[in-house]
């Protein structure tokens, strides 16, 4: 786990996924393939997870209003974009938090051996609480 903080993007992985993201020709689908994931009941893998995780925090900033803790380059992208599209994602997103959340994602069983578990739990947590109200909207 190449992380150095318990926010989304104080990770290796969700930080080369803004590079991609920056880079897209399509932000919806960009950012719904970042949220859709497999429907069988295989484990999500980590790095899936994580991007996963990430696409939900863009989607809050897009909808919403971004959360703390994101990265200049996302920050800079934001201030200049607009998806008007992507109303429809938050339910996509919300199913993704809820199997990344799962007691045997690869993300969860993870952190719950670092000792800073409750600090990101918190931090995902809250951002599913807000995708959840974006849903009820």
């Amino acid at each position: 786990m190449a992380t150095w903080g318990t926010r989304t993007f104080e990770d290796d992985t969700a930080v080369d996924w803004i590079s991609e993201l920056v880079e897209a020709d399509e932000t919806r689908e960009f950012l719904l393939s970042a949220i859709t994931l497999p429907e069988d009941d295989d484990d999500v893998d980590y790095d899936t997870a994580v991007i996963a995780v990430a696409g939900c925090e863009v989607i809050v900033a897009l909808l919403d209003e971004p959360r703390k803790g994101l990265p200049e380059q996302l920050k800079d992208w934001l201030s200049d974009n607009e998806c008007d599209d992507i109303t429809d994602l938050p339910e996509t997103a919300s199913a993704a938090l809820q199997k990344v959340l799962a007691g045997d994602s690869e993300l969860v069983t993870i952190w719950q051996e670092a000792e800073d578990y409750d600090d990101w739990k918190d931090g995902v947590d809250e951002l599913q609480e807000i995708i959840e109200q974006l849903v009820d909207a």
